[in-house]
């Protein structure tokens, strides 16, 4: 379902009915600061480095852009993409782990973190075009 890791950060139900008191009440600014865990990328278990082709499924996932694509150059020359973790941004929400095609093994898994730490606010790029190019669809 598309949106479901902005929806997730978004949602605080969990913090604020917990019964026994060991999920903490959270705001909803809070809780997209709180890093649970942080993704971490196996590039031999990736479809880019296995199957020499483009994916992109964690990066479409992250709901901070802390997974992000960069250039890769495979063997055989061929200019592909390949994640990139920003574990500074990363606030452990599983989206990317979740939307990762590669079996039995993940290429990008989340390792938790034993005590929640706070994650950087994500930097806001601006999109730059240039006012003589085409739209490329």
């Amino acid at each position: 379902m598309p949106g479901t890791a902005t929806m997730t950060a978004d949602c605080t139900v969990c913090s604020n009915i917990c019964p026994s008191g060991a999920i903490l009440p959270l705001t909803k600014e809070k809780k997209q600061q709180t890093q649970v865990g942080v993704a971490k990328f196996i590039k031999e278990n990736c479809v880019v480095y296995t199957d020499n082709t483009n994916c992109g499924a964690c990066s479409e996932h992250c709901p901070t852009k802390a997974v992000h694509m960069k250039p890769y150059l495979n063997a055989a020359g061929r200019k592909l993409v390949i994640p990139e973790v920003d574990e500074t941004i990363c606030v452990g929400c599983g989206g990317c782990e979740h939307a990762c095609p590669t079996k039995p093994f993940r290429a990008i898994y989340v390792d938790g973190n034993s005590k929640h730490k706070t994650a950087q606010k994500p930097k806001e790029k601006k999109m730059e075009m240039d006012a003589g190019e085409d739209f490329p669809f």
